[in-house]
């Protein structure tokens, strides 16, 4: 019989060691301590095209964890992250800042037993700084076709709005992107038909965009990322000029006063011009006038070898006035003399040339009362 009691007593003694350590272990968890730790503030799932700055960079958090975990607690365990950072809080050409609140929620462990945990944050907010990664692109139009015959580009290449732009993206695509031994992007257009067209137009086109980039649309008050990015083209279109040159252009020289004479030599000149190909056969030799480059002495017996200037009469239409250049003209100088016009009437005439009367000298002349011929002598009366 007494068999039976040492087995339950055994069992008893055993219990109560394994309570025993069961309460000493949970004592021993029940330890905890807590300590101050520097946590590095991170910017989580921020897009790649988004530079961030936080301020201050690291926050002061009380963590509370058992001792014996202490060997785990260090600075390196924890980060406090900010989430839903996106395109929209950052600036185009500098940081935009704004107030970003944090809790303990913010607060991350890497691999810690779930004992350990953050328990205070030395403050409750940030200031989170976020600026586009941007580069320059200058926009490159592509043309299709040539004008037609007889009409070329004014301006090649064409002119575009906007000329530049700024796009977005992760540095290591904006570094793949940029032109070779450039500082910018180049983005090339659409296609623009000018094939067999003769006259100027606008057209709006879009401007391809490498993968992985973003127009950057932007002003003092707002930034936007777009996926694609439309231009305005400018193509001019002119017709083609030539030269011409027109001679026996009569130079006019008048005087104001009516009593004085200008005289001048040369008389004519030779005028080159440039002009539309269409325009060319308007102008002839009446379309131009000479004018001195200095005003004339007007006076009686003025002399001088005097500069002129050549111009379009006012007969010419504006519409070749404005296209058409004189390019040069010859002669440059005249040699000028003023008379007065009451000189010029006082000078007496040239006299007329009389004509020369001729006389044979073969026939004898005579002179006197005229001899009847039965009166005139014979030789045989001789």
């Amino acid at each position: 019989m007494p068999r039976p009691k040492l087995t339950s007593e055994v069992v008893l003694l055993i219990g109560s060691f394994v309570i025993a350590i069961a309460v000493w272990l949970v004592a021993k968890q029940n330890d905890f301590e807590n300590q101050i730790l520097g946590v590095q503030l991170t910017a989580e799932g921020a897009p790649e095209n988004i530079e961030v700055q936080i301020d201050p960079p690291m926050v002061n958090v009380s963590i509370q964890y058992p001792k014996t975990f202490a060997h785990l607690i260090r600075a390196e365990a924890f980060s406090i992250e900010l989430k839903g950072i996106n395109e929209n809080l950052a600036g185009a050409l500098d940081y935009n800042y704004t107030p970003f609140n944090i809790t303990l929620r913010n607060v991350a462990t890497k691999n810690l037993p779930e004992t350990v945990r953050p328990t205070a944050l030395a403050q409750d907010y940030v200031t989170l700084g976020a600026r586009l990664y941007t580069q320059k692109a200058i926009i490159s139009v592509i043309q299709k076709g040539k004008p037609k015959e007889g009409y070329r580009l004014i301006e090649n290449p064409p002119r575009v709005e906007p000329k530049e732009v700024l796009i977005t993206g992760s540095p290591k695509v904006i570094e793949e992107a940029l032109a070779p031994q450039k500082d910018y992007i180049i983005l090339e257009t659409e296609p623009v038909d000018i094939e067999g067209k003769k006259d100027s137009f606008f057209t709006p086109v879009k401007a391809i965009l490498p993968k992985g980039l973003k127009y950057v649309k932007h002003d003092t008050s707002r930034v936007q990322t777009l996926d694609e990015l439309e231009v305005q083209v400018h193509i001019v279109i002119v017709e083609e000029e030539r030269k011409k040159t027109i001679t026996n252009v009569p130079i006019v020289i008048k005087a104001f006063s009516e009593n004085l004479i200008p005289e001048y030599s040369p008389t004519q000149a030779s005028v080159t011009v440039e002009a539309p190909l269409s325009m060319l056969s308007e102008l002839t030799k009446e379309s131009f006038l000479f004018i001195p480059r200095q005003p004339l002495e007007e006076r009686a017996g003025y002399t001088a070898d005097i500069a002129i200037d050549a111009k379009f009469t006012d007969n010419i239409p504006p519409r070749i006035r404005e296209k058409a250049t004189i390019i040069s003209y010859q002669p440059e100088v005249i040699h000028i003399e003023i008379k007065s016009r009451a000189q010029e009437q006082e000078t007496p005439p040239e006299p007329e040339e009389q004509p020369e009367i001729i006389i044979p000298t073969q026939t004898p002349v005579f002179i006197g009362p005229a001899i009847p011929p039965e009166l005139m002598p014979t030789p045989e009366t001789e």
